[in-house]
C-alpha cells in the first residue's frame, strides 16, 4: 500500500499550504527516520509558532487533516493531534503539532521550553524532501538534553536505547563542531555547553553518563515546569498507570468499550460492514480496524450468528447446530410445520431448540449493541459486522420467532420480546453502513460452494436493509488498493 520512497501526497498538499499561506514551521525532532515519516509509518513532530495557530488550524481543515483529542492522562501542554488519509495509498497518518518546546519525563513532559521553539524556529532549514527541519547540531543538543530529562531512578545501570543511539550516531556524522558548541551555549549556557559536549564525542551508551547533565537541566529549567517534586512524581504514576492499562489491553486483544488513546470530538462513529459472500467483508474489516486502530481507539462488534464472537452459553448451542443438521434440517421442519401433517419429534425438538437459540441470540445482540453505543458515546470508532434488522425476519440477521406474532401465550411473549431487541437496533442507527457487492459470477470464483441463486438472494438481502444514517454501495471486484481507498474516503466523512 506504501511507497517508501514517495511523500504521501496528502503531506505534499499539506506543506505546500503551510508555504502558500506563510506558516512558520519546523520538523524537529526524528529526522533520521524522517523518509518514513512522509509515508505515513512514523509521526511527524513539527514546532509551530502559537500566534499562527488559528490560521493552521484552518489550513490543516483545507487540507482534510482532523483533530483528535489524547485522553486527559495522555495530554501534553502545548501539542495537539491530527491525523490524516491518505487516499490514494488508504493510509493514516498523523501530525503532532507543538506549540511550544514541551519535553521532559516519560508520560509527563513536565518542562515548557519556551526560548528553545523560538530558538529552533529561527535557525530552521529546508531539507531535500521539501520540509523544513532542524539543523543536525540543535536537533543534537535536543536529543541528548531530552534523554536526560527522562532519566529515573528504575534507570541505574541501564543502557540508553538502541533506537537513541543509532539517532545519536547518524547525526554526529552531520554535524559541525562549531556550530554544536554554540548551539549548545544559546541553549544550555556556558557551563551546560560544557557538561553537554563531552557526550558528543561518540561514545554516550549508558544512562549513567547523562546524570550531571540530568542535575543541571533540572536546576536551570525548574522556571519552566509548573510541577513541584512530589506533584511530578504523582502525575507521572498516574499516567504511567493509564498508558500500560491500555497498552496491556491492546496486546491481549482486550476488545474494550473504554478508549485508552485518542477519540473524535464529535461523538465517535459506528460503522456497519453488510456484504454478499465472497465481497471480501472481513478483509475489508480487518484492513479498517489495522489501519485507523495505528492512530486512534477503535472497538469491533460482531452481530451475526454465524462464526463470529458469541456469548458462552451459545457457543455449546453452535456445535450442536452444526452436528445435527443446520440448514437443511431447518427446511424440511418449516416444511412439515407448512403441511400441517403429522408434526415428528425430531421437528418438535428442533422447534423448541430453535426458540432457546433465538432467545440466546436476542440477548446476546442486546449486550453487544449497548456495548457498540458505550463505545461510540466514549468518542471510539465501531466497526460492526453485520446488523439486526426487520426488514427480512428470519433472514440476513433478522428476528428469528415472528411467526409466533400471531399465536398466543408464551410463545407469542417470547417473539414480542425477540421483535423489541432488533426494532431497538434500528432506534438507533449506525453512522454509516458499507454494503459491500461483487458480481455474482466473482462471488462464485471466490466462494465456489454458494449457489448463484444463494449468492443473488443475499444481494437483494443486502441492498434492503436500511440499517444505518447513511449506507454506500462499494464494488469490492476491483483491486484491493481501490476498495479500500474507496472504504477508508466514506469511514473519514464521518469520523
Amino acid at each position: 500500500m506504501k511507497n517508501s520512497h514517495n511523500m504521501l501526497k496528502s503531506i505534499k498538499r499539506m506543506l505546500d499550504a503551510f508555504e502558500a499561506n506563510g506558516i512558520v514551521y519546523c520538523h524537529w525532532k526524528s529526522n533520521e527516520h524522517l523518509a518514513e515519516a512522509l509515508t505515513g509509518e512514523t509521526d511527524l513532530d513539527v514546532l509551530f509558532l502559537p500566534e499562527q495557530r488559528s490560521l493552521l488550524d484552518a489550513i490543516l481543515n483545507q487540507c482534510g487533516m482532523k483533530r483528535f483529542r489524547s485522553m486527559p492522562l495522555m495530554q501534553y501542554n502545548a501539542i495537539e493531534d491530527y491525523i490524516g488519509l491518505d487516499e490514494e495509498s488508504a493510509t493514516i497518518w498523523h501530525l503532532h503539532t507543538h506549540y511550544r518546546m514541551t519535553l521532559g519525563e516519560k508520560h509527563l513532559k513536565g518542562y515548557t521550553v519556551t526560548p528553545w521553539g523560538t530558538y529552533i524556529l529561527d535557525h530552521r532549514i529546508m531539507d531535500e524532501s521539501g520540509i523544513y527541519v532542524c539543523v543536525p547540531e540543535i536537533e543534537l543538543v535536543l536529543l541528548v538534553s531530552r534523554n536526560a530529562l527522562k532519566l529515573r531512578l528504575r534507570d541505574f545501570g541501564k543502557k540508553i536505547g538502541k533506537d537513541e543511539i543509532a539517532e545519536y550516531q547518524w547525526l554526529l556524522t552531520k554535524v559541525n563542531t562549531e556550530v554544536l558548541r554554540q548551539s549548545a551555549i544559546d541553549m544550555l549556557g556556558e557551563k551546560g555547553a560544557d557538561i553537554l559536549l563531552p557526550l558528543c564525542d561518540g561514545n554516550l551508551r549508558k544512562k549513567s553518563h547523562l546524570r550531571p547533565l540530568y542535575r543541571y537541566l533540572r536546576k536551570q529549567l525548574s522556571i519552566f515546569t509548573g510541577y513541584s517534586k512530589c506533584g511530578s512524581r504523582w502525575a507521572r504514576t498516574k499516567r504511567e498507570v493509564f498508558w500500560l492499562v491500555g497498552g496491556l489491553k491492546r496486546r491481549m486483544g482486550w476488545n474494550s468499550s473504554k478508549p485508552y488513546r485518542r477519540i473524535s470530538p464529535s461523538g465517535g462513529a459506528a460503522v456497519v460492514f453488510l456484504g454478499c459472500d465472497g465481497a471480501g467483508k472481513s478483509t475489508s474489516l480487518d484492513y479498517v480496524k489495522k489501519e485507523f486502530g495505528k492512530k486512534i481507539d477503535v472497538k469491533t462488534v460482531y452481530l451475526g450468528s454465524g462464526d463470529g464472537s458469541s456469548s458462552l452459553l451459545r457457543k455449546p448451542m453452535k456445535l450442536v447446530a452444526r452436528k445435527v443438521g443446520g440448514k437443511g434440517l431447518g427446511h424440511q421442519v418449516e416444511k412439515e410445520y407448512q403441511e400441517k401433517k403429522r408434526i415428528s419429534l425430531k421437528s418438535r425438538l428442533y422447534s423448541i431448540a430453535k426458540i432457546m437459540w433465538a432467545v440466546t441470540l436476542a440477548s446476546e445482540k442486546k449486550s453487544k449493541l449497548r456495548d457498540m453505543t458505550k463505545a461510540r458515546n466514549n468518542g471510539m470508532l465501531v466497526l460492526v459486522d453485520r446488523y439486526p434488522q426487520t426488514a427480512i425476519p428470519g433472514y440476513s440477521d433478522g428476528p428469528l420467532l415472528t411467526k409466533y406474532l400471531e399465536k398466543r401465550g408464551l410463545k407469542k411473549s417470547i417473539a414480542k420480546w425477540e421483535y423489541r431487541i432488533y426494532e431497538s437496533a434500528a432506534m438507533n442507527m449506525p453512522d454509516l453502513s458499507l454494503k459491500l457487492m461483487v458480481p455474482t459470477e466473482v462471488a462464485i470464483a471466490r466462494k465456489p460452494e454458494m449457489t448463484e441463486e444463494e449468492i443473488e438472494h443475499k444481494k437483494e438481502a443486502v441492498r434492503a436493509i436500511n440499517c444505518a444514517l447513511r449506507s454506500v454501495e462499494v464494488d469490492t471486484s476491483c483491486s484491493k488498493e481501490e476498495s479500500f481507498s474507496r472504504i477508508m474516503s466514506e469511514i473519514w466523512q464521518i469520523i
